[in-house]
């Protein structure tokens, strides 16, 4: 008599034991499914950072685009040259550069010649000499530059002296000192050798 309820009863246990034991299989199954992660919560990878690192920056705001700076209105020409090439003035911008103005039947220019083609063999590292010739043909430029040894160095070819006048010179010789940082001053008359070295050492320093 005592026999069936002590095998009732550890059926039911036996059962609920597996019942139990289900249950927990399924909630530890569940529990170790991860969701895919979002875009949200997805960590960055290693290549990400590498191309956030060594992303360059766009045209817009870009160092190059800062660095432009403007040409100044004095140089917003385009001329021949001498020698027969051409030249801009705004490749003149952000340099240090000297022009002499000269026309070659000048007595002054002819005399101040030689002081301006020593000077030239002489000049700082960094600044350039050129010649501004105006108010002649082009064959007697020419001539005057063989005459006195000036090959060296360009000589811009400015028949009408339009040039001569962006730079305020109505009269030559004159010199004109293009400085790197954007100023332009024009020195009216003549400089020997010496003079031309130490406008073109101001240059280089500044």
């Amino acid at each position: 008599m005592t026999r069936f309820p002590v095998l009732r009863t550890a059926a039911l246990a036996g059962a609920s034991a597996l019942l139990l034991a289900a249950c927990a299989s399924e909630t530890s199954d569940e529990a170790a499914v991860e969701p895919p992660p979002t875009l949200e919560t997805a960590a960055p990878t290693d290549q990400q950072h590498t191309a956030d690192a060594t992303a360059e920056p766009t045209a817009s705001g870009g160092e190059e685009s800062m660095l432009e700076a403007p040409v100044p209105a004095e140089l917003e020409w385009a001329a021949a040259t001498v020698s027969g090439g051409e030249i801009a003035g705004k490749d003149l911008a952000g340099t240090d550069a000297i022009l002499w103005v000269w026309a070659s039947w000048c007595p002054v220019c002819q005399a101040e010649a030689p002081e301006v083609a020593a000077a030239f063999t002489q000049l700082p590292e960094g600044v350039a000499l050129y010649g501004l010739a105006g108010r002649s043909d082009p064959e007697a430029a020419e001539a005057f530059v063989a005459t006195y040894g000036l090959e060296g160095f360009e000589h811009i070819f400015d028949e009408q002296a339009s040039i001569w006048a962006t730079f305020g010179v109505s009269y030559q010789p004159a010199f004109v000192l293009i400085n790197d940082d954007g100023t332009i001053d024009t020195i009216p008359g003549s400089l020997n050798e010496e003079g031309i070295l130490d406008a073109a050492e101001q240059l280089a320093q500044s």
